[in-house]
């Protein structure tokens, strides 16, 4: 819950240091991760930062978002999906992708570039609280891919009756995250449905999980291909969007070694 505050912190100008270092402190395990990462490689300049303070003047503001995120969000993302047949390292994998493709594409049609990292990271989280749900009340279910757009919703559909971006949705909403968010999560298999004037963060979420699914493809390559109506809201042909690939393998390969997840 610290990351929607910390959302409205950040696009309010009248923001201060203090107010940012005060709300990330109320969490000590958060703190002592932000502080553990911008220590890494990544952002490590000078001596290590020992406290908040130091990591904001240290990375700034858009990075202390980032930062924040990223350390959030481990606490979920990073776990063993059984009914998904997803390790934690592909979980972390496919959320911090998504998370770099969004920003991406967020800055190519002017949407909110952190809220559209956290919404990236985030996107895939109702499949931890399906899977637990699962493992309890029905442990011999496995949902299979269907593959890029629909991914696991069709299994989900079938199986449950709803599908993890439902989930999702709930959840960030009971954790009082802004409609931008709650409804791009929701519509996310669906962009073109989705409510106004959301549809715009739904388009760049569907264009972050094409780019993360050819990026975090293992094995042999499957192919990938784009709705031409959702990249017309983002303004880009597949081939263009396709562009990105490069950029996002190298953010992805320098994430994996600041977190030693290889």
């Amino acid at each position: 819950m610290v990351l929607p505050r910390l959302q409205r912190l950040l696009t309010n100008p009248n923001s201060g240091l203090f107010e940012i270092v005060e709300l990330v402190r109320l969490d000590t395990a958060l703190t002592a991760r932000v502080i553990q990462i911008s220590n890494s490689p990544w952002f490590g300049r000078g001596a290590n930062c020992q406290t908040i303070e130091e990591v904001v003047n240290r990375v700034g503001f858009h990075q202390v978002h980032r930062l924040v995120a990223t350390a959030a969000a481990s606490t979920v993302v990073e776990k063993t999906l059984l009914v998904y047949g997803l390790d934690d390292k592909a979980m972390w994998r496919t959320s911090v992708a998504c998370a770099f493709a969004a920003e991406l594409l967020a800055v190519r049609i002017g949407e909110d570039v952190a809220e559209a990292y956290t919404i990236g990271l985030l996107h895939a989280v109702g499949r931890v609280a399906i899977d637990n749900y699962a493992r309890g009340k029905m442990p011999t279910i496995v949902l299979g891919d269907a593959g890029f757009p629909l991914e696991y919703s069709v299994a989900e559909q079938a199986q449950l009756g709803l599908s993890q971006a439902d989930v999702g949705a709930w959840m960030l909403k009971n954790w009082e995250f802004g409609p931008v968010a709650v409804e791009a999560i929701r519509s996310q298999y669906a962009p073109l449905e989705a409510l106004l004037p959301y549809d715009r963060m739904a388009a760049v979420l569907y264009g972050a999980r094409m780019l993360r699914t050819v990026v975090c493809q293992t094995g042999e390559a499957q192919s990938v291909r784009a709705d031409s109506a959702v990249l017309e809201v983002l303004r880009l042909t597949e081939t263009e969007l396709l562009g990105y690939v490069p950029d996002l393998r190298a953010q992805m390969t320098k994430a994996r070694q600041v977190t030693e997840m290889r």
